[in-house]
């Protein structure tokens, strides 16, 4: 049996993983006709162009390029005229920007706790959260695995809520053949460095609405409405730069997803034997992943997560830990945010999966899924080595 790299053992992997993002010649290409067409901003061709081509690519017939994947979700809410005294009903499980675009317009987040093998928000605890002040729930599609809309929609058509999905993670991945984005009543992307089409920031709202893509172009444009109207509104609008970038990012996304779904399933493959590893479930339904993140859980009995993530660091195998519930999180007791909604968040009741999933989560990155299936081999080796040991 070898020694685990982090006993003084030798590591399974001494190479390098793909750098993120990528990008090649035409992005510059795109980057030189922006800056020698003396319109670098306010709705130009780059914008425009992109935001034609990426709803097509999510399957909707509006959609709105803003400056970030937060501002999506804030133009959203205000949209849909959510603000001081409506509630939201969100996942604890997600990065704070989610719940900060919330209490930017003044409404309350209520957290609802997640399926603790996806990191999704769950149905159940949704219904169960519902009050006469919830105007909308807001979906987010944990490191790109769908959440179960079939589930989430039931809920909100019965109660009369607005469905949103935060599809930061989701550019690609689909639930029954549709593309998220287009199965709500409508979506906020991130175009932020990380995500898997990426600008550096910026980001997208979609929805099939008509009536809601008005009031948020409207809203997004500085309040300029037809008819020479100015109405209440904000500058949220995307710079040429990031759309040129974007449109010869979007691609390479489809090839990218199919590689990163390919590497994923391999690593299930691989790992579906081990003691103390929790995979996501394999659900028909799931039609597509984007692979921004790979999520598993590791709940094994002689170490804890921690201790598993630096012996796999150790191996060569880049990973980290998992979100941080929010209601544990200083953001929620902060001063402004009691400000901006009018009062103290006092949420208490327990969130157990949210909670579990916090202390046993294990993420490998989408430049990690990109390597060759050679180099996902040693992922896999380097997993069944740590697991098998720890």
């Amino acid at each position: 049996m070898k020694t685990l790299a982090v006993n003084g053992g030798t590591p399974i992997y001494n190479g390098s993983f793909p750098k993120w993002p990528q990008w090649g010649a035409k992005e510059e290409a795109n980057l030189m006709k922006v800056a020698e067409s003396n319109s670098w901003g306010t709705l130009g061709r780059f914008v425009l162009s992109f935001t034609k081509r990426f709803a097509e690519f999510v399957g909707v017939p509006h959609a709105i390029a803003v400056n970030s994947g937060t501002q999506a979700l804030e133009l959203i809410l205000h949209g849909a005229s959510i603000g001081r005294g409506d509630e939201v009903i969100v996942s604890p499980y997600t990065f704070s920007a989610t719940v900060s675009a919330i209490a930017h317009v003044g409404a309350m987040p209520v957290f609802a706790d997640v399926d603790e093998r996806t990191g999704n928000i769950d149905a159940e605890s949704v219904a169960r959260h519902i009050t006469a002040k919830t105007k909308a729930v807001m979906a987010i599609h944990v490191c790109g695995y769908p959440c179960d809309m079939d589930a989430l929609k039931a809920v909100t058509s019965e109660h009369g809520l607005m469905l949103i999905e935060d599809c930061a993670h989701a550019h690609g991945s689909s639930w029954r053949n549709n593309m998220c984005g287009s199965i709500g009543d409508a979506a906020g992307f991130s175009f932020q460095n990380s995500k898997v089409l990426p600008a550096g920031e910026g980001g997208i709202i979609t929805t099939g609405n008509e009536d809601l893509f008005e009031r948020c172009w409207h809203f997004h444009h500085a309040g300029r409405a037809s008819g020479g109207k100015t109405l209440m509104g904000t500058n949220g609008r995307m710079a040429e730069w990031e759309a040129a970038v974007l449109d010869a990012q979007l691609d390479k996304l489809p090839e990218q997803c199919a590689h990163r779904q390919k590497s994923i399933r391999a690593i299930m493959q691989g790992m579906a034997d081990l003691p103390g590893i929790i995979l996501p479930p394999e659900d028909p339904r799931v039609t597509a992943l984007s692979g921004y993140l790979f999520q598993f859980q590791w709940k094994g009995r002689n170490a804890s997560r921690n201790e598993f993530v630096n012996a796999l660091q150790a191996e060569g195998i880049p990973c980290s830990t998992g979100y941080v519930p929010l209601n544990h999180m200083g953001m929620m007791q902060d001063p402004a945010f009691e400000k901006a909604i009018g009062r103290k968040f006092e949420q208490n009741d327990a969130l157990a999966a949210a909670e579990e999933l916090s202390k046993t989560a294990v993420w490998f990155t989408n430049n990690v899924l990109l390597a060759d299936a050679e180099i996902i081999d040693k992922v896999v080796q380097a997993v069944r080595k740590v697991a098998t040991q720890l």
